[in-house]
């Protein structure tokens, strides 16, 4: 089901990545994604493809560096 939407709420991506939303959020603010607003909503998005570079960097944490982790040995 997640895999269909381009854009998931913080709670959505949260449940996706089995974590609290605070941790969704620190590395939101970590990694310097950018969160997406909609007209007539409230709440803050996440491109799916930002989700799943969150998950890389929970699973591979050396991916998180400045250069995406090219220079890791």
């Amino acid at each position: 089901m997640v895999e269909e939407k381009a854009y998931l709420t913080v709670e959505e991506a949260a449940a996706y990545l089995n974590k609290k939303r605070a941790t969704v959020y620190n590395y939101v603010k970590d990694l310097g994604i950018k969160t997406h607003k909609f007209k007539r909503d409230r709440r803050a998005y996440l491109a799916l493809a930002d989700v799943k570079r969150i998950k890389e960097v929970m699973e591979h944490p050396w991916m998180a560096g400045p250069d995406g982790g090219a220079n890791a040995a």
